[in-house]
């Protein structure tokens, strides 16, 4: 009689190791500038997989420019990267201005050698997936 419940948990186990292994998370890291200093802001274990795909695609996409940050440039708003690229090996880290006037945002990549300035939809995105 006990051998019932054993079998059939045994049973079920490889089911939901591989439905668990088997969706993919998207995992995100967020400081925030507030009061001239960064503050861990959030990390996002359970982001929408087509939100943050969609926001790789247009960082991806971007028209990255060669670009040299001024030395009085003010702090980014926002600094995120995506924790499964740096297990992949090939993080970027994503330095974020907003400019609430234009509804736009800056960013810079790799050390701030690489900058964009986004129309107001993909700002719209990415600011979304910063703010969820």
């Amino acid at each position: 009689m006990k051998k019932k419940p054993f079998i059939l948990a045994l049973s079920l186990l490889p089911i939901v190791l591989v439905t668990g292994c088997s969706t993919k998370e998207e995992h995100i890291s967020i400081q925030k500038l507030e009061n001239k200093s960064y503050h861990f802001e959030a990390y996002k274990q359970e982001i929408e997989t087509r939100d943050a795909e969609k926001a790789k695609e247009i960082l991806k996409n971007a028209d990255w420019r060669e670009y040299v940050l001024e030395k009085d440039h003010p702090k980014a708003d926002f600094i995120f990267y995506f924790n499964d690229d740096k297990n992949e090996g090939n993080i970027a880290v994503y330095y974020v201005w907003v400019n609430p006037d234009d509804h736009v945002t800056e960013l810079t990549r790799d050390q701030h050698k690489k900058h964009v300035k986004l129309n107001r939809d993909d700002s719209k995105t990415i600011l979304d997936l910063l703010n969820e």
